[in-house]
């Protein structure tokens, strides 16, 4: 299983040559799946957002896609984000703002933890439902022992090892209780342009981690200190790989690994190591992969709200001043 985490792509604000680089590096990856954990947007506009989706279009991988807090009308758009926060959301990119995959070795559940208002001044912050919570559980109920069960949520539930300003996730006892008793194992989020990977600690009965990883910005020039990139997740539900691909002298290369294993039957995970994997990145100047050999997903259900687009020739072109994207077929 290969999966690549990309989030806060934030087109409207974007490095104007990020799109292109990261769409090699990711035909290069050759992941099997594609996640993006929100905030394709800056401010929410449809241009915004259709440039977003014109670029995922040009990525012949399926993908799941959930909003992130930036995604819906912001500023003198008052109206419009609490009458009808998620129309262009929906009309351009996905109908679905909580897509669900599965497959024998693997379930994907996206969560939207975005809000048009709440008790406090910050806008920008998650939180999630009960209705959500019981839906995470469900979704689980069915699922084999042997699936790695993934969780996709824009806000983190958990902050780095060396600490965080930011809010995290609203209600995130009530959270950890529930994706405990569904057995996630592992936690895909963004936010905070930050990239990290840590187990976190769930309650109840029989206490156990989790695995939770954290990417920082994929496209955008509004970097909190480290430079854009994704994250590329190997490995299964007895082992997990997170290596942190970031844009380096020769573009976008791995630069860490952090490795988990967990111990059956209870899903607990552990860190085993971290390294620098020292990798160069691999040619960017090679032929991407052949379609059939970065969609394997033939026993896959794709839900509503996951794309699978076919592959495509573009050129990209983007403007310095507006930070605008566009792709033309070939």
């Amino acid at each position: 299983m290969k999966i690549a985490h990309l989030s806060d792509l934030h087109f409207g604000a974007i490095e104007p040559e990020a799109p292109a680089a990261l769409r090699e590096a990711l035909l290069q990856a050759a992941p099997e799946l594609v996640v993006v954990s929100g905030d394709l947007s800056q401010t929410g506009t449809s241009a915004e957002l259709r440039e977003a989706r014109a670029f995922l279009d040009s990525i012949p991988i399926p993908q799941l896609i959930v909003p992130g807090n930036h995604d819906m009308p912001r500023g003198w758009r008052l109206w419009d984000r609490f009458r009808r926060p998620w129309h262009h959301y929906r009309k351009i990119v996905s109908e679905d703002l909580e897509p669900v995959i599965t497959r024998p070795d693997l379930l994907v559940i996206g969560t939207n933890s975005a809000r048009s208002a709440g008790w406090n001044a910050d806008w920008s912050q998650g939180r999630i439902s009960h209705w959500q919570l019981d839906r995470i559980r469900q979704a689980c109920v069915s699922t084999p022992p042997s699936a790695l069960r993934v969780l996709v949520i824009h806000h983190p539930p958990a902050g780095p090892d060396t600490g965080t300003h930011r809010a995290l996730l609203g209600r995130r006892q009530h959270f950890f209780e529930a994706i405990s008793h569904a057995g996630i194992d592992l936690v895909l989020s963004g936010h905070f342009h930050t990239s990290y990977a840590i187990p976190v600690s769930l309650p109840g009965a029989d206490p156990r981690n989790c695995v939770l990883s954290v990417t920082s910005t994929a496209t955008s020039h509004r970097r909190k200190g480290e430079p854009n990139g994704f994250h590329l997740i190997e490995g299964g539900a007895s082992t997990l790989k997170i290596t942190r691909w970031q844009v380096g002298p020769t573009g976008l290369q791995p630069a860490h690994a952090w490795h988990f294993q967990a111990t059956a039957p209870r899903r607990h995970w552990s860190a085993a190591s971290a390294d620098e994997t020292g990798a160069a990145a691999p040619s960017l100047s090679t032929p991407p992969p052949s379609r059939e050999s970065i969609l394997p997903f033939s026993q896959t259900k794709l839900h509503k709200g996951t794309t699978l687009m076919p592959p495509a020739s573009v050129r990209f072109s983007s403007s310095s001043s507006t930070g605008g994207f566009s792709f033309v077929e070939g």
